[in-house]
């Protein structure tokens, strides 16, 4: 059987020493270097999707801007393209208009020239008509 004598006292005495003494020089630097090996990292990896974050919302505000730029460039482009069309319809108004116009005193001047050609022809319809009649006459006198 066991029996209890003081010589487990100094056993007890140098045990608990042992633990003291490697609490200060092992376990307590240990547990302080796996502390901060785990803040580190965890701090690593915090400090990462901050900046994934960070970057991400960059990136969506990017986009947005590209896609707002992209919409006004395209009404700015179809703003342009409806002046340019209105400004043509109106050139193509006004030289249509001038065509008319052109086609219209070109009739007249022509009908003008037609009346004036058929007046001396008449004219000289006639001429010929009374210099042939006047052959005529002075043959058969």
């Amino acid at each position: 059987m066991v029996s209890l004598d003081f010589s487990i006292v100094p056993a007890i005495i140098i045990f608990m020493t042992v633990v003291v003494a490697l609490n200060y020089i092992l376990f307590k630097p240990l547990t302080r270097v796996q502390t901060e090996r785990e803040e580190r990292t965890t701090g690593v990896f915090d400090s990462a999707r901050k900046n994934l974050e960070y970057q991400m919302d960059l990136f969506n505000r990017y986009q947005t801007t590209v896609k707002t730029s992209r919409l006004e460039a395209y009404r700015l482009h179809e703003q342009v393209r409806s002046e340019a069309l209105k400004r043509r319809a109106e050139t193509l108004a006004k030289a249509r208009t001038a065509a008319e116009q052109l086609v219209h005193e070109s009739r007249a001047s022509i009908k003008a020239q037609v009346e004036s050609a058929k007046d001396q022809l008449g004219r000289e319809a006639y001429d010929i008509a009374r210099g042939i009649a006047e052959s005529v006459l002075q043959r058969s006198a």
